[in-house]
């Protein structure tokens, strides 16, 4: 009599988090290619991120470090403290060790980098759930010690990581347009980074921002 066919294990339902949508699509498209993972949702904004959770009951939450002004660690804390069972991975483009140190002491399961392979990816992914880091994991470069993520100088002038970046490129002489395309990001996202950085640094026009800028080393 023949046996029945085993039954194949149900997939781990992961929630993407992530601002930037086309890296948040290519992504889901990349974990359509490995059955037992299945992107349940994705989610764009820090504001929608736990009633996705409440709704879909991910059992992974992979999370990007900044979500337009809003830091990704402070949410992935209150995701810890509202839903104990639900793992959270960082996944970002930020190679700092202070960063690192954050996501850790904010209790989140992993830290990963965006330039990995979705093979590496899915090791890390899968070494954070079982509670074993992977050996091969390499550590994290040390910031240059005029590095704004390095000296905590953002968190000195209340700024997002993202905003540092806006701030960067303005000083370089970019447009809003092309500040969008080189961050992956609409035109009206780029315009209220700047309104918000205009009101924390309480500089009223670009040539005080890039002032402020050359004063600070950006």
């Amino acid at each position: 009599m023949p046996q029945p066919p085993t039954p194949h294990p149900r997939p781990l339902d992961v929630l993407l988090v992530d601002d930037h949508r086309i890296f948040s699509d290519g992504l889901k498209l990349l974990f359509q290619e490995y059955p037992d993972f299945r992107v349940c949702g994705q989610v764009f904004s820090a504001p929608e991120v736990l009633p996705a959770i409440q709704r879909l009951q991910p059992a992974l939450v992979l999370l990007d470090v900044n979500l337009q002004g809003s830091s990704g660690i402070d949410l992935g804390r209150e995701i810890r403290r509202s839903f104990p069972g639900v793992a959270v991975v960082v996944l970002t483009m930020y190679n700092q060790p202070k960063l690192r140190e954050e996501a850790r002491k904010a209790g989140l399961h992993g830290y990963l980098l965006k330039e990995s392979g979705m093979p590496e990816l899915l090791e890390g992914i899968r070494a954070v759930l079982a509670g074993t880091p992977r050996p091969d994991d390499p550590a994290p470069a040390d910031p240059p010690t005029d590095d704004p993520f390095g000296d905590e100088f953002a968190r000195r002038h209340n700024l997002t990581f993202r905003e540092v970046e806006v701030i960067r490129l303005v000083r370089e002489g970019l447009t809003n347009e092309q500040i969008a395309d080189r961050l992956n990001l609409s035109v009206f996202t780029v315009k209220t980074h700047r309104k918000n950085i205009h009101f924390k640094l309480g500089v009223s026009n670009v040539a005080e921002l890039i002032r402020f800028a050359e004063r600070n080393g950006l």
